[in-house]
């Protein structure tokens, strides 16, 4: 699966490319709390099919927001809090997990180009509505379910997990749990749905092993710097990169061009 890399890029240069990519993802997620997937995504798209970027980023995003959750203050009530959201989101991932493989390459960049700057939007222009408590199980339930259609196909639930969580106006540090948390319990049924249909493969597993490792090596540091560099050009910076990617990603798919 790999021979069909866009640049046809040695073994030995997908692993150089793999640490790179993830130390910069890890680094940008250790300073906002979220990044890690879409920036894993958006850069390997410049070298691999989309279909390959998604398996490639199976392993980093599992392993650094497990990192991320376990570091969390209390587990367990992150968990009676959000369990609506949870459960909707985990079970539509696992069934649209499955379907990736038969969106094929064209489809996904359309996906992911379009989440990245439906993200890059809202982030730019803000995004200011709170949630009464009252209604938030519904809305939970809403969000959950949209993030797991959406997640299976394109690795992209937090980007309406983000959407949930600004309405929550949650502190920096509950956002950074709570974002690591979901992100994390939707790594579970994507995996099942990665690995049964070969969307991750064996001969990925050093690959994802060497961007796991950058990116907590990243997060890491990103951690230290989140405090000491100005936050608010840094995400703007980023956001940029976003959406330069996706509208690459939504001219490639509309035009096909490789």
């Amino acid at each position: 699966m790999l021979e069909e890399n866009l640049l046809n890029l040695e073994a030995h240069e997908l692993m150089v490319l793999m640490g790179m990519i993830y130390f910069i993802a890890g680094t940008i997620k250790g300073v906002i709390g979220i990044g890690l997937p879409t920036t894993g995504m958006a850069i390997l798209s410049f070298f691999v099919s989309p279909l390959i970027a998604l398996g490639l980023n199976l392993m980093p995003m599992f392993v650094s927001n497990f990192w991320q959750f376990w570091k969390a203050e209390n587990h367990l009530k992150l968990l009676k809090q959000y369990k609506f959201f949870a459960f909707f989101m985990m079970v539509l991932i696992l069934i649209t997990s499955f379907y990736a493989v038969d969106l094929g390459d064209n489809l996904i960049r359309l996906l992911f180009g379009s989440m990245v700057l439906l993200f890059v939007l809202v982030n730019f222009f803000g995004f200011q509505p709170r949630i009464n408590y009252k209604s938030d199980k519904k809305i939970q339930i809403f969000f959950g379910s949209l993030s797991g259609l959406l997640g299976g196909a394109t690795s992209l639930w937090a980007m309406p997990i983000t959407f949930y969580l600004l309405m929550k106006n949650l502190t920096p540090r509950q956002f950074v749990d709570t974002s690591g948390f979901f992100i994390l319990v939707g790594c579970i049924p994507v995996s099942i749905g990665y690995i049964s249909t070969n969307v991750f493969v064996a001969e990925m597993l050093i690959l994802g092993i060497i961007g796991s490792i950058f990116a907590i090596i990243g997060f890491q540091l990103g951690e230290k710097l989140r405090n000491k560099i100005n936050s608010a050009v840094f995400k703007r910076l980023v956001l940029i990169f976003f959406s330069l990617a996706g509208a690459k990603m939504i001219v490639q798919s509309v035009f096909n061009i490789i």
